[in-house]
């Protein structure tokens, strides 16, 4: 038997097996809505404070992914990586007044608890998306079929969860991102919708459109075709249009946030090429998909998902996000180089390419990589702020080639990573990749990101994760310097 056939056999043999009827739905969704209108405990650091009120402790459901459903209260969702501490640093830390749950409650197709979202506010200016279902005012995921070995327990979704740099763009300076989602197909143990930082072990264990990783088709009875997203404070109403339904619903508050609930178009995960990954979720390119128009206050309208760059929704009401880039004598600074012959514990370059006589070819240079080894520490005086994970700044190397001995053609470091403020001093150290006697040329830029593109289209050049951003300027093709220079430096290493 095949190591694939095997894994499908352990995770057929773990589904549930009803036995007996459950209650009727009306009666356990009373309680549920009961165990909701009780306080809940919102210290999101604390883990050993989810736990579900008692009187949910042995709920029995109807629906969630079919057959019945014994509630017990579940261990969290962990984070794959753990958020920093200092959160002035990194992607920073979730705001507290940002994790309650917006208001809307969505009914599953299928019956058993609603469905919610939330938009998590990072110490750092990130937005981040989070959706699944809600149980005693929680969010979380349902212990059936494919997710948390089918335990039959709830379990709650943590505020990190959802944090990460590809899914959460910068609000403006009101706090507004916009982040028009399509229908994305999902298992019905709301799972999929924890956000990106997961481990890929705790995820649903079959494999959802334009995935092939599980050996095990999600099943079309447990699929979902789920569309969350936030467009500003001018839209003003959103039409659904599926076979057999049709329904209009009123995006929530000054965020626009938006949360549909619908089955899954018949055929939607037939194979890996049945779709491919959008932002926060799997769309299914199967006939029969929903279709989003947005109206807003002026009256003109947009289509989610947009079938031409005409149709596509444009961001109205929101404020100047990140704002300009500063010219280089807004930010222009002396700036200090000095050797380190030893750095223990370095971060890997952003680009390190290697030399060609291509110039239109590029190639990682094969170098330490992040092993102890020499490095230059750069420092300047910070003319510009960067508030936020939007913008930073960046130290670009070029060494001069040595015969016999390999150098890279280029190195750029890994941007800032922690809130700057005008007239600090900045410390910036970037490991070399090689250990040859040389002189370098480099120079510190700042760089900024829009951070405001739609999930699923292309960036712009200035648009995306700050990272990207940085990497477009170095492609393949000559570059300009489209960031501004604080200051340009030259050193000779032994």
């Amino acid at each position: 038997m095949s190591k694939m056939n095997e894994i499908e056999q352990r995770l057929r043999s773990a589904r549930p097996q009803t036995e007996g009827s459950p209650p009727p739905l009306a009666a356990v969704l009373a309680l549920v809505e009961q165990a909701a209108a009780e306080p809940q405990p919102r210290h999101w650091w604390r883990r050993s404070r989810v736990a579900l009120p008692l009187a949910l402790a042995a709920v029995v459901l109807a629906g969630a992914g079919g057959g019945a459903l014994l509630l017990a209260p579940g261990k969290p969702l962990p984070p794959a990586s753990v958020l920093p501490a200092n959160p002035n640093t990194g992607l920073g830390q979730p705001v507290p007044a940002s994790l309650a749950l917006l208001p809307m409650r969505v009914p599953d197709p299928a019956g058993g608890p609603p469905w919610g979202m939330r938009a998590i506010h990072t110490t750092r200016g990130l937005v981040c998306l989070q959706a699944g279902r809600v149980v005693g005012g929680q969010l979380g995921g349902l212990g059936t079929g494919y997710a948390f070995n089918a335990d039959g327990r709830f379990h709650p979704f943590l505020p990190a969860d959802a944090i990460g740099v590809d899914a959460c763009p910068t609000g403006d300076e009101n706090g507004l991102a916009f982040m028009p989602g399509s229908p994305v197909i999902v298992t019905a143990d709301g799972l999929p919708l924890a956000g990106e930082n997961l481990w890929p072990g705790e995820r649903v264990h079959c494999d959802l459109p334009g995935e092939q990783n599980w050996g095990v088709r999600c099943p079309q009875a447990e699929l979902r075709a789920v569309a969350m997203g936030l467009l500003g404070p001018d839209a003003t109403s959103i039409h659904v249009s599926a076979p057999g339904r049709e329904l209009t619903v009123t995006p929530y508050g000054p965020e626009g946030a938006y949360l549909i609930v619908l089955p899954a178009q018949p055929d939607a995960n037939t194979s890996m090429q049945s779709g491919s990954w959008d932002g926060h979720g799997d769309v299914s390119n199967a006939p029969g998909g929903a279709l989003l128009t947005v109206t807003y206050g002026d009256d003109s309208q947009c289509q989610i998902p947009a079938t031409s760059p005409q149709q596509r929704c444009q961001r109205k009401g929101f404020g100047s996000g990140s704002g300009a880039l500063p010219s280089s004598a807004q930010v222009s600074a002396p700036v200090d180089a000095r050797y380190l012959p030893l750095v223990s514990h370095p971060t890997a370059s952003l680009i390190a390419e290697a030399r060609t006589s291509n110039r239109f070819s590029r190639r990682r240079f094969s170098g330490r990589e992040e092993q102890p080894g020499p490095a230059l520490a750069i420092s300047f005086e910070a003319r510009v702020s960067a508030q936020n994970e939007s913008s930073g700044y960046v130290v670009e190397l070029q060494p001069q080639e040595v015969p016999g001995c390999a150098t890279p053609a280029l190195i750029v470091s890994q941007p800032t990573e922690e809130t700057i403020s005008a007239a600090q001093r900045v410390e910036m150290t970037v490991p070399l990749e090689d250990s040859c006697a040389t002189t370098y040329s480099g120079r510190v830029f700042f760089a900024k990101s829009s951070s405001e593109s739609e999930p699923g289209v292309s960036h712009g050049e200035d648009e995306g994760p700050l990272y990207e951003v940085i990497g477009s300027q170095f492609g393949a093709r000559p570059h300009s310097l489209r960031f501004p220079t604080v200051g340009r430096f030259q050193i000779s290493v032994p």
